[in-house]
């Protein structure tokens, strides 16, 4: 008794196409858990703190004074007597002088940082670019 083996039968266009897309969806699956857990904003924050840990302690000593500041009520001032009109003519003086120089120094210090950030962000990013896939001879296999 010969047995006939059984071929498979060939799959409809709509079967290769759903089979596609469950495979599809596999892989897409697989691919978001990893971004998930790459991207993860508690895993960032501790890689960022891990790796920068003065700029960090930086920004909290700085954030804790400004907040100690609004917090605090300022004391008192001293009452001004009528004789403190010289020391406001030296203040206008001063000021007359330093405005300008304030003004380019403020221009000079927008300017440096700006191209800091650039560069700086530039690099952070070229570090952080994703490989291109390998590419194959061979076409996708639903196509």
């Amino acid at each position: 008794m010969a047995r006939k083996q059984s071929t498979p039968t060939p799959l409809t266009p709509k079967q290769q196409a759903l089979r596609d897309l469950d495979a599809a969806r596999v892989l897409i699956g697989a691919h978001v858990q990893l971004a998930s857990e790459a991207w993860n904003p508690r895993l960032l924050l501790r890689h960022s703190v891990q790796k920068h840990v003065w700029a960090w302690t930086a920004a909290a000593g700085v954030s804790g004074l400004l907040l100690l500041k609004l917090l605090l009520p300022s004391r008192p001032g001293k009452f001004d007597r009528d004789i403190a009109g010289a020391s406001d003519r030296k203040n206008g003086f001063m000021a007359l002088l330093f405005a300008p120089m304030a003004g380019l120094a403020r221009q000079a210090a927008l300017k440096y940082g700006s191209q800091f950030l650039q560069t700086y962000l530039t690099q952070q990013l070229s570090k952080h670019v994703a490989p291109m896939p390998p590419t194959s001879e061979d076409p996708p296999a639903h196509v």
